[in-house]
């Protein structure tokens, strides 16, 4: 149901409402319950985890309604911080403040485990609700955007708002579209068209 091929875990979430640039998008996040769903399959929840992450939601609705619509403003967030980088134009104040905010609250609990010789990170144990989606994805936004790699993040340039966010990871760094199965051979179909009628 959801599409885990932008290249990042943050931009994977962005891209949770299709058409994103568009008049008409179309969510895929409509609950607190598809955004268990989500955080499931992008593997940040184990399975027993997110049952009770929907048994919590049952039990405490109005608190998974506040969480839910904090995680869509984060998205949100995160979509037009990537989009607007990409197209040149001004990052939002109030995005990137709110960005830094989720990104503050992740680092502090974050610790260094042991992995055998070496170290790595690790949340900490009394993480729950959307904190264990919402502060791995704004880590990951904090790590894309400081690397190398943020000026090959694109969007898709078909010119009906398909906005799909990702990491071009061509040799060449040509990649315009989400794939070319879908905008990327309408796009070709129309320069095609264009090419016939002004012969």
């Amino acid at each position: 149901m959801y599409d885990f091929d932008a290249g990042d875990l943050s931009l994977n979430f962005a891209n949770t409402q299709d058409w994103h640039a568009s008049k008409k998008p179309v969510e895929n996040l409509k609950s607190f319950d598809d955004l268990i769903n989500w955080g499931e399959q992008a593997s940040l929840l184990s399975p027993e985890l997110a049952r009770q992450l929907h048994q919590q939601a049952i039990e405490q609705p109005v608190d998974a309604t506040s969480s839910f619509d904090f995680a869509i403003q984060v998205r949100e967030a995160l979509y037009r911080i990537f989009s607007r980088r990409y197209l040149g134009e001004p990052v939002p104040e109030v995005d990137l403040a709110l960005l830094n905010s989720v990104i503050s609250q992740a680092m502090s609990h974050l610790q260094l485990a042991p992995s055998g010789s070496e170290f790595q990170w690790e949340w900490s144990a009394d993480i729950n609700g959307a904190s264990r989606i919402l502060w791995p994805v704004a880590r990951s936004a904090a790590e894309l955007l400081t690397s190398d790699v943020a000026s090959d993040v694109r969007m898709c340039e078909d010119d009906r708002g398909c906005g799909y966010l990702f990491i071009d990871q061509t040799k060449n760094h040509s990649r315009r579209w989400c794939s070319m199965e879908s905008c990327g051979n309408r796009a070709k179909a129309r320069r095609h068209y264009s090419k016939v009628q002004a012969s």
